[in-house]
C-alpha cells in the first residue's frame, strides 16, 4: 500500500494470497486505515508498505435454546486443561470449585496416546512449580466466572472445535453445575469457528485460578515459598532460579518474572551454584543481558555477580544482548571481549537480529547499537546465517549509524546476497546505494531492480532509472 505525507493510503493491492480468498474486505479495511505521516531526511515522505491481514472462519454460534443448568449455589466445578505442544507451551490441569478451592495439577499423563503426551514426555511440561497445588481463592470471583460461562452459552456450543494442523496445544474446559456436564475441545478451535469467547473464557479460568503462580512465576509465587519456609540458599533455590530465567525472554515471557527474579536475587539465592557447567550468576547475567532487564541486571550487580561469571560467559552474555546501552557497557568494563563473536554472531547481528523485543523500542535500540559501535564490536562479523549487521536492516537511522563508521554495503554471504538485496525498507535501500552499494548485484532471487518491483520500492526504482541500471 502506499500512504501520502498526510498518513492517508492512496494506493493498495494484494501482493499474496496463497489461499485464494476474497481480497475486497481487506482492500476496504487497509484504505480506511489512517498512519503516522512518515518522514526521511526530515522531509515528509510518501510510503510503500506492506501489512499482512489474516481471515478467519466465521464463529460458529452456539445454540441458544440448550438452557445452562441450575444447581444450588457453590454446587459447581470449572475445569481447565491445557496439553504440551511442539515448543514451550506448559501442560496442566486447573479446577476451581464453587467453594473457592483451586486444584492445580502438572501430571505426567494427562494425554496418553497423544501428539500432546508426545510432547511433553520430550519437551516436558514447562510449569515452572511442576506436581500438585492447591489453594484458594474468593468464591464471589468464581461464581462471576460461572456466569461469564452462562452468558457465552456454554452448554450450546459445539463439543469440539478442531482445525486441522499439527504441533499446537490443545485446550479442555469442562463445566460440572450439579449432575450436568459438557466439555468443550479447543484445537486451534479459532480457526475452526470456535466464537472467541470460548478463548477467553480459558483465560479468565487462569486468572481467577492464579495459575500464573505455579506456570510461570510472579510475586505471588515468592508469598507461597515465603509462607512454606523455603530456603532459599539451597541447590534447589537455584534452580528453581535458573528455570524462572529461562522464562524473561522466552516465547512466551511472563509479565512478572523480572520482579520474581529480582526478588529471588534479593533472597540470597547461591550465585555461585553451579547449574550444569555454568555459576547461577552466569545464568542470570546472560537473561538479563538477552532481555535488557537493567533493572535484573542491576540487582545482580549489587550482590557482585559479575565477579562469579568468567570472561567466556560474560561474552556470551554481550553477544546474545537486547536493548541495554548500560549493560554492554557494564559487560565489557567486567571482561566481556566485545571483539569476539560468538558462533552466532556478534552483539550487533544478535541486537539486529535475534533481539524482537527491541521492535518496539527503536530509539533504545538505536542507542544500543551507537554504544556496541562505540565499544569496537566488529561490523564485519557474521551472523549464524552469514550475514553482517547491515545485511537485513530496515532501519534506516541503523543502515546510517552503520555506514558512518565504515560498514561495508557490498559484503556478501555464500549466496551472494548484499545488504541492498536483503533490505525491504526503500529509504534503507537509497541509502545503500547513495553509499556505494553495487546496483548491479544480484542473487537467487533476481537483480536489484526485480526485487525492487516484487518489494514495491519506488524510490529505489527511480534511482536505478536515474543512473540506467537495467
Amino acid at each position: 500500500m502506499t500512504i501520502d505525507t498526510a498518513g492517508k493510503v492512496i494506493a493498495a493491492q494484494p501482493i499474496d494470497n496463497f489461499e485464494k480468498l476474497d481480497v475486497a474486505p481487506a482492500m476496504e479495511a487497509v484504505r480506511a486505515w489512517t498512519f503516522r505521516p512518515q518522514t526521511f531526511e526530515g522531509r515528509p515522505a510518501q510510503v510503500v508498505g506492506r501489512v499482512s491481514i489474516a481471515y478467519r472462519r466465521r464463529p460458529i454460534p452456539p445454540n441458544r435454546t440448550i438452557a445452562f443448568p441450575a444447581a444450588a449455589p457453590r454446587d459447581f466445578r470449572i475445569t481447565l486443561q491445557r496439553t504440551a505442544c511442539y515448543g514451550q507451551c506448559p501442560d496442566y490441569r486447573v479446577t476451581v470449585h464453587g467453594d473457592g478451592r483451586v486444584e492445580f495439577d502438572s501430571g505426567e499423563y494427562h494425554s496418553p496416546g497423544t501428539a500432546a503426551q508426545a510432547h511433553l514426555d520430550t519437551i516436558g511440561n514447562n510449569v515452572l512449580l511442576p506436581g500438585r497445588h492447591l489453594a484458594r481463592v474468593d468464591p464471589a470471583g468464581v461464581a462471576r466466572l460461572l456466569d461469564r460461562f452462562r452468558d457465552a452459552h456454554f452448554f450450546g456450543l459445539r463439543d469440539e472445535y478442531t482445525y486441522p494442523a499439527t504441533d499446537n496445544p490443545t485446550q479442555v474446559l469442562t463445566v460440572q453445575v450439579g449432575k450436568t456436564s459438557k466439555t468443550v475441545t479447543d484445537y486451534i478451535g479459532i480457526e475452526a469457528g470456535m466464537p472467541q469467547a470460548v478463548r477467553d473464557l480459558e483465560d479468565a479460568v487462569d486468572a481467577v485460578a492464579g495459575t500464573a503462580r505455579w506456570v510461570d512465576g510472579n510475586l505471588e509465587t515468592l508469598a507461597e515459598l515465603d509462607a512454606a519456609r523455603f530456603n532459599y540458599h539451597t541447590s534447589v533455590a537455584a534452580t528453581l532460579t535458573a528455570a524462572a530465567a529461562s522464562r524473561l525472554d522466552g516465547y512466551r515471557p511472563a509479565g512478572d518474572i523480572e520482579k520474581l527474579l529480582i526478588a529471588l536475587v534479593g533472597r540470597g539465592v547461591p550465585l555461585g551454584a553451579r547449574i550444569g557447567n555454568r555459576t547461577l550468576a552466569a545464568i542470570l547475567v546472560q537473561a538479563a543481558a538477552q532481555a535488557g532487564s537493567d533493572r535484573l541486571f542491576d540487582a545482580l550487580s549489587a550482590r557482585d555477580a559479575l565477579a562469579l561469571v568468567s570472561a567466556q560467559d560474560l561474552t556470551g552474555a554481550f553477544n546474545r544482548l537486547g536493548c541495554s546501552p548500560a549493560i554492554a557497557r557494564a559487560l565489557v568494563k567486567a571482561g566481556a571481549d566485545p571483539r569476539r563473536p560468538g558462533t552466532e554472531g556478534s552483539a550487533l547481528t544478535s541486537l539486529l537480529g535475534m533481539a524482537p523485543r527491541c521492535e518496539k523500542q527503536p530509539e533504545r535500540k538505536l542507542a544500543t547499537a551507537r554504544a556496541l559501535v562505540e565499544l569496537g564490536v566488529p561490523l564485519e562479523a557474521r551472523s549464524s546465517i552469514g550475514w553482517t549487521a547491515l545485511m537485513g536492516c530496515n532501519s534506516p537511522a541503523l543502515a546510517q549509524l552503520l555506514l558512518a563508521h565504515g560498514a561495508n554495503p557490498n559484503a556478501r554471504d555464500v549466496e551472494g546476497t548484499t545488504a541492498l538485496l536483503s533490505t525491504e525498507d526503500d529509504r534503507v535501500a537509497l541509502l545503500l546505494l547513495r553509499a556505494g552499494a553495487d546496483p548491479r548485484a544480484r542473487d537467487a532471487s533476481g537483480t536489484v531492480r526485480q526485487q525492487a518491483v516484487k518489494g514495491h520500492m519506488p524510490a529505489t526504482l527511480a534511482w536505478l532509472d536515474a543512473h540506467q541500471i537495467p
